[in-house]
């Protein structure tokens, strides 16, 4: 097996999904949109406070493409 050249880290943060939704979601609108009940979320926006709620944990997954050392020389 060919050797990988790898390098893998860890971030200890707070995994806030539904922060990073409403953040995006205001990205990606014009003018203000509230929120002052559940039922006004976004279908989206219900799925993720109903997985916080129930303590369901949630993995963020970053993928990229890891060259072989071969592949990085043009081999």
């Amino acid at each position: 097996m060919e050797q990988l050249n790898v390098q893998i880290q860890h971030i200890f943060r707070e995994a806030n999904q539904l922060a990073d939704y409403i953040a995006n979601t205001a990205i990606n609108q014009e003018g203000i949109q509230l929120f002052h009940s559940f039922s006004q979320l976004t279908s989206m926006g219900r799925k993720i406070l109903n997985m916080d709620k129930s303590g369901v944990p949630t993995i963020r997954i970053k993928t990229r493409k890891i060259l072989t050392r071969n592949a990085k020389n043009g081999e």
